[in-house]
């Protein structure tokens, strides 16, 4: 459990230069310590707004696909590291499960520096709404970490004293019942003190109220399973009421709205969008480590498409699976924006070749469904915001969209299907802007197949899982089990995007077979070596 711990605050104290987002350019003309920070409103802001991009770097560049695509086999990764999280043979010296663990712990990390500090503001007459509100800042990512952190690994340390941490690494883990209590009371209180409006790419009230539905109904799907203790008492119904009303805020009362072209979203010129409730704020143009979003470097297949910009995607696809589901389904807007296909044409991207466009033909045909979602192609497809090593893409953590599927799936709580007006309306709406036709009622499948689309390598459907694993772990068993982890989608035409054949890929690459055990990641080796006491039985913690 013991991490790079820096002084006091470090988080306050990154200098983060050329950003796009004001709020991103902290600066300072002396060094900031304990004995000089939080004496304004300016350094309370600055210490927050350290929170949206280097805490996150780790789990963001990798671990998040890997984990929330890959173990869902929305993703195939053969020749990579990747290959673990889709064969199920992930141990704790897996290089991306380490670096998952500690970037989130980073996060929880800073979060407390700045909620064990910040008080100081109040001595110089910095207001409490203020302050509180740049606590529930604080708290929205705390709590957010906490949930991915504890629905990938269970039972986790709850973190309040980082210092005393460093001093004593040899801690036991919390209930995982107490970790998802513990982040859903940080949401609950960031959604209580955020700004319902702030700067752009700054997190608001409807921010924390569409991650809280996510949470509450995680929180319902593990009541559905009879999982919590005598110490926590509500049940499903309950947990979903509240997701519906969180949801519900959303929906109605913010300013937020679907954009109207889903390939949009995906553009850093679009950064910060009408739809983005939360984004990690990478700094387009950047050379600094940890403030550039790197990802198109290892999804982009072709450096002819990024014009001499690193790609090393070339064996990187979308999973046979997702791809036959999306052709099956007539998917055209969200597959397009997701992976390349023959013959699909892209007018924002390849504007700097001959042609003006990317068309996937020719020499830039594809035989595999490469990555398309967060490649952002050139420089000058990006307005000059495209650099090595980070394509200035605002990473999109919680869309609209997503709120509109959860307030259906609240809606839907324990009942097999459901023709609810509201839930038909929102749900529609995202099918609307695929471009497919509207359905008269909602079941745990449709839901399910919609979240997979619309999400798809958002690092959101091994979550799925395994919130459904809660209450349904023999169907979530059974259906990976019968999933095609080893084999992955050949087309047989470089022109025709639906002629394709199934290949596998080859001896020692079979998966595991799907266990309960196995809906849980083992804990990074680096931490049992300095903290033996996570293999103990869990405490309660107390709250």
């Amino acid at each position: 459990m013991k991490i790079s711990l820096r002084i006091a605050l470090y988080v306050a104290i990154i200098m983060i230069a050329g950003g796009c987002n004001k709020f991103l350019d902290t600066k300072s003309n002396s060094q900031p310590t304990l004995d000089n920070y939080f004496t304004t409103l300016k350094d309370c802001r600055s210490a927050t707004a350290a929170m949206y991009s280097r805490v996150w770097y780790s789990f963001s560049s990798k671990f998040y696909f890997d984990m929330g695509d890959g173990r869902g086999n929305n993703l195939f990764q053969p020749y990579t590291s990747g290959q673990s999280f889709i064969r199920l043979t992930e141990t704790g010296e897996t290089t991306t499960l380490q670096e998952g663990w500690a970037s989130l712990y980073v996060v929880i990390t800073q979060a407390d520096y700045i909620l064990n500090n910040i008080d100081r503001a109040l001595q110089f007459n910095v207001s409490e709404r203020d302050v509180n509100a740049c606590k529930a800042e604080a708290r929205f990512m705390r709590g957010l970490a906490y949930w991915y952190a504890g629905s990938t690994w269970g039972n986790i340390p709850i973190v309040e004293d980082p210092v005393a941490l460093s001093k004593n690494a040899k801690v036991p883990p919390h209930y995982f019942e107490d970790v998802l209590q513990y982040a859903i009371s940080d949401l609950e209180y960031a959604a209580k003190n955020l700004r319902t409006t702030d700067e752009k790419g700054r997190v608001t009230r409807y921010s924390a109220l569409g991650i809280l539905s996510r949470l509450y109904i995680t929180a319902a799907c593990y009541a559905r399973g009879n999982r919590f203790s005598e110490r926590w008492t509500k049940n499903a119904t309950e947990y979903y009421e509240l997701a519906r009303i969180a949801a519900k805020e959303v929906c109605e009362n913010s300013a937020y709205t679907l954009m109207s072209d889903y390939e949009e979203l995906f553009r850093p010129q679009n950064n910060n969008n009408t739809e983005t409730l939360f984004a990690l704020q990478f700094v387009p143009g950047s050379t600094d480590y940890g403030a550039g979003n790197r990802n198109q470097e290892w999804l982009a297949y072709s450096t002819t498409l990024t014009d001499g910009l690193n790609a090393y995607g070339s064996s990187t696809f979308a999973s046979g699976e997702l791809v036959k589901l999306m052709h099956d389904r007539g998917e055209l807007k969200r597959k397009k924006a997701a992976f390349f296909y023959p013959g699909a044409v892209y007018d924002y991207i390849g504007t700097h070749t001959a042609d003006g466009k990317w068309i996937v033909t020719g020499a830039n045909a594809v035989r595999y469904p490469n990555i398309k979602k967060h490649v952002v192609g050139s420089k000058k497809d990006t307005d000059g915001m495209a650099i090595n090593g980070n394509s200035g893409l605002a990473a999109p953590m919680l869309r609209l969209a997503e709120v509109y599927l959860l307030y259906a799936e609240a809606i839907l709580g324990t009942q097999a299907s459901t023709t609810d007006a509201e839930a038909l309306k929102y749900f529609n709406l995202v099918r609307k802007r695929a471009g497919l036709d509207p359905v008269t009622a909602i079941s745990v499948a449709d839901l399910w197949d919609e979240r997979r689309c619309e999400l798809a390598l958002e690092g959101q459907f091994w979550f799925d899982m395994v919130r459904r694993g809660y209450w349904d772990q023999a169907w979530v068993l059974d259906y990976m089990n019968h999933q095609r982890r080893s084999e992955y989608y050949y087309y047989l035409s470089n022109t025709a995007p639906n002629g394709f054949a199934w290949r596998n890929v080859g001896d020692g690459q079979e998966q595991n077979t799907a266990t309960e055990a196995r809906l849980l990641l083992p804990y990074p080796s680096t931490e049992l070596v300095m903290n033996p006491k996570l293999n103990e039985a869990p405490v309660h913690f107390t709250f």
